[in-house]
């Protein structure tokens, strides 16, 4: 039996699927559970009954192809045809694969309090049934073996040359019937067959649209795959990671991201308290890797970076021991000419003139900026050190809203270009940077 959850006070639309607040006398599951043929929904108490909405293993192509986010985290295709607002008490049985949630009423039509959403699993149950196709972390499909080939063909080379390898991605957003365990699957094959010293994620893991459970949950599933591997992980905060996303009002405080994103990974880093901003030192690259926290939804300019870290990245770099050099990572680029969506970067430029000012008292001592948020490929080279975005690991193809010079690589489903991520290779007697691109777009290669 899987388990369920249950909040009282929501309803599923009938005309839409989606989730409808304000109704005391009904409760949803806010999750989407995944049906397969010969399940079986089965009312436990007759005190109760239910209604269910179906959505197909189909997607809605306006959000790979247009700048929109599904609402409730669901690119599965809502059942027009689906019964919601049928309520019954028989054996419900599904008779082909998709997803489904339920609304749950009493008999009487009385209000229903939390108590009643605590024990939904003694009120209804759900078998997944005897058809479940059984899954091997050892096949992946056919159209990604050729690149995964390739990839571990050229990491293999780098590390032999003497580089060190990270696997590096960044905006995930993760969603219900998307393209997350195509990923997962790849890179699981990937990491098998190679040397890698660690995984980075610029953020922005989900959209950060639903409830608090529900983002700790697809949170929780996104790092507890990447953490499987048990290889050092370094996460990065994203705008949407505070769950503020289209006026989302349950968000999560600083202390809050702390614990559900970075309390348990990045480990050995260094960092002040519980601050969403720290630093690695890697001695066998002779590199400091300073991870930044790049926005806060409570400021006014909620692009950029607080007056505590500007001073804390100052300190940090006056600190970096002899010989070392310095790697920046953040979420959000630091200047507002490459980034899109605001002309105001709070202390951007301040970040970039310090760091440029290091540059100046110890030459060649820094590697570059990395970043994401933008959903592009861009190698920025109009300040003293590159400042290089990458593309979304998401399935997404939009041109617009992208900074000038930014390049969005074509992305189709079903075929290699739907996936993207990167495998950074660091060397200690090199100032390049070089990211294998594994899926849409090109390597990429910066010298400076």
């Amino acid at each position: 039996m899987e388990q369920l959850e249950a909040k009282v006070g929501a309803r599923l639309s009938i005309y839409t699927g989606m989730l409808e607040y304000g109704h005391k006398d009904r409760m949803s599951t806010c999750h989407f559970y995944h049906a397969y043929p010969n399940g079986r929904l089965k009312l436990l108490d007759w005190e109760y009954e239910y209604a269910v909405a179906l959505y197909s293993m189909e997607r809605e192509e306006q959000y790979l192809y247009t700048y929109a986010y599904q609402e409730n985290e669901c690119w599965a295709l809502f059942r027009k045809d689906s019964e919601v607002s049928r309520y019954q008490q028989e054996e419900f049985l599904f008779e082909e694969e998709g997803y489904f949630r339920v609304n749950v009423r009493r008999k009487d039509g009385k209000e229903l309090d939390q108590s009643e959403a605590g024990h939904i699993n003694q009120i209804l149950s759900y078998c997944p049934g005897d058809q479940i196709p059984e899954e091997s972390p050892k096949e992946v499909k056919e159209w990604l073996k050729e690149e995964i080939q390739d990839t571990v063909e050229k990491i293999r080379k780098g590390t032999e040359e003497g580089a060190e390898a990270f696997l590096l991605l960044t905006d995930s957003h993760y969603t219900v019937n998307g393209t997350w365990e195509d990923t997962i699957s790849a890179i699981r094959k990937v990491i098998g067959q190679s040397n890698l010293s660690g995984i980075i994620h610029l953020g922005d893991l989900t959209d950060g649209m639903v409830s608090r459970q529900v983002t700790q949950d697809y949170v929780c599933k996104v790092k507890q795959d990447l953490m499987s591997f048990q290889l050092p992980f370094y996460l990065v905060m994203g705008n949407h990671d505070t769950n503020y996303f289209a006026n989302n009002p349950d968000r999560f405080s600083k202390e809050e991201q702390y614990w559900l994103y970075q309390s348990d990974c990045c480990e050995g880093v260094i960092r002040e308290g519980h601050a969403l901003y720290y630093y690695r030192d890697m001695p066998s690259l002779a590199t400091r890797v300073i991870f930044l926290h790049s926005f806060d939804e409570v400021q006014e300019m909620r692009y950029g970076f607080s007056e505590e870290e500007v001073l804390w990245f100052k300190k940090v770099l006056e600190e970096l021991p002899s010989g070392y050099r310095v790697l920046v990572f953040s979420h959000v680029p630091p200047l507002p000419e490459i980034h899109f969506w605001n002309k105001n970067i709070r202390n951007g430029l301040c970040m970039v003139e310090i760091l440029e000012g290091f540059l100046e008292k110890r030459e060649g001592s820094v590697f570059g900026w990395v970043h994401g948020h933008n959903h592009a490929d861009q190698v920025y080279l109009g300040r003293k050190f590159p400042i290089i975005s990458l593309g979304c690991t998401k399935l997404e193809d939009f041109k617009d809203k992208k900074p000038e010079g930014a390049i969005t690589p074509d992305r189709r489903p079903g075929t290699i270009s739907q996936e993207l991520w990167n495998v950074l290779l660091l060397q200690k007697d090199s100032n390049c940077l070089r990211f294998i691109r594994f899926g849409a777009g090109e390597d990429i290669k910066v010298e400076k």
